[in-house]
């Protein structure tokens, strides 16, 4: 993810740098230094130095974000096959009647059940995110070969060829802003969920409401473990392709979420409800990460959809009363330079709160052991 978001901040950045000419009286913005290295046929023989170095960075936006793109899809189709047969293996599972099932290990089976369920839903995520961001990778191909002057002709179908690889990625984007709201506001959900939590956890001395107990819930009260392993070994894609084997694996993962309310029912370590405070911190320093995402993502957005506009609206004098106000009853050619603009500014900042985002959380939690210390 690192890579991925330096590698899109020089771009944005040297795109910005480009939209707005700076150093333009540079080598960056002269042909001729290109042609000193390599000779292109016309139209490509007007390609700057600065338009290689962004087409650098978007060749690698169009392979890293497609592979990606590709091996989300692929791993999800993947688990959902594993989380079928798993809760078909679930469903026809039964209790030993021999032996007495204690309220723990009824609330396990629960817990495991709405696990396979919620890994589910996330394997389905998943895959609609992976089609969307190939989509975004492929759209790079026309967009490197915009910076090579290459839409000036015919050869992948022009300058129509790149509008419609734009609206590709676009339509993309609208998927990515929906989970971009999801997640902020589950974030901001469960920074809630945490403080509540972690009040009531302070107050008594073991866990015993097993009932109102979630997946959610149980992670939060088991993270902190030292010798903590999630048994929920699906999460991974942990899983063999032996139906038995898989059975006994369910078992071992209901036994020791078992196990584990049995010891919190007898106590609780008092700093856990400290811990589960810090983690609230986090996860509200997340959701409004997230809404700093959508707000970016939302002008970016816009900014890009004001150059599909202008292509398809492109007389000025014949164009609808809502595409003018939507160009905000700019000329075409300044309304097309300020989306482009806009896009690429707000594509900059991004990645800057990306890289910056582990200190931050970093801060939070030092910041929370300094007042423990204090305390």
């Amino acid at each position: 993810m690192s890579t991925q978001a330096i590698v899109q901040f020089v771009r944005n950045a040297l795109c910005t740098a480009k939209n707005f000419n700076i150093l333009g009286n540079t080598f960056l913005y002269d042909p001729n230094v290109t042609a000193r290295y390599y000779k292109f046929p016309s139209p490509m023989d007007q390609t700057t130095p600065l338009e290689i170095l962004i087409s650098i960075t978007q060749i690698y936006a169009l392979v890293s974000l497609s592979i990606a793109g590709y091996k989300m899809i692929t791993n999800s189709i993947k688990k959902l096959q594993l989380i079928s047969r798993l809760v078909s293996l679930q469903v026809e599972r039964k209790y030993d009647d021999a032996k007495k099932v204690s309220k723990n290990e009824v609330v396990a089976r629960r817990i495991v059940t709405e696990s396979l369920l919620q890994e589910s839903d996330a394997a389905i995520r998943s895959f609609f995110v992976g089609v969307n961001v190939f989509a975004i990778g492929i759209s790079f191909f026309w967009l490197s070969a915009n910076s090579y002057h290459i839409t000036s002709t015919d050869w992948i179908g022009g300058v129509a060829g790149l509008i419609h690889a734009l609206t590709v990625a676009e339509i993309a984007l609208v998927v990515l802003l929906y989970y971009m709201v999801k997640d902020a506001r589950d974030a901001m959900r469960q920074s809630k969920d945490m403080r509540e939590f972690a009040v009531r956890l302070s107050e008594s001395k073991g866990f015993s409401d097993v009932d109102g107990l979630t997946v959610e819930k149980f992670g939060w009260l088991s993270a902190d473990d030292n010798d903590y392993t999630s048994p929920f070994f699906w999460t991974n894609g942990d899983a063999s392709s032996d139906a038995a084997t898989d059975s006994k694996m369910l078992t071992k993962a209901e036994d020791a979420v078992a196990t584990k309310l049995t010891k919190l029912a007898k106590t609780v370590d008092p700093q856990l409800a400290e811990s589960i405070l810090v983690k609230s911190e986090v996860f509200r320093f997340v959701g409004l990460r997230e809404y700093g995402y959508l707000v970016l993502n939302l002008l970016a957005f816009y900014g890009y959809a004001a150059c599909i506009l202008v292509y398809y609206f492109q007389n000025e004098e014949t164009q609808p009363s809502f595409i003018r106000a939507a160009l905000l009853h700019l000329p075409n050619a300044d309304a097309d330079w300020l989306g482009n603009a806009v896009g690429d500014f707000m594509w900059t900042v991004e990645p800057i709160i990306i890289l910056g985002s582990p200190l931050v959380v970093q801060s939070i939690t030092k910041n929370a052991k300094k007042k423990e210390k204090i305390a």
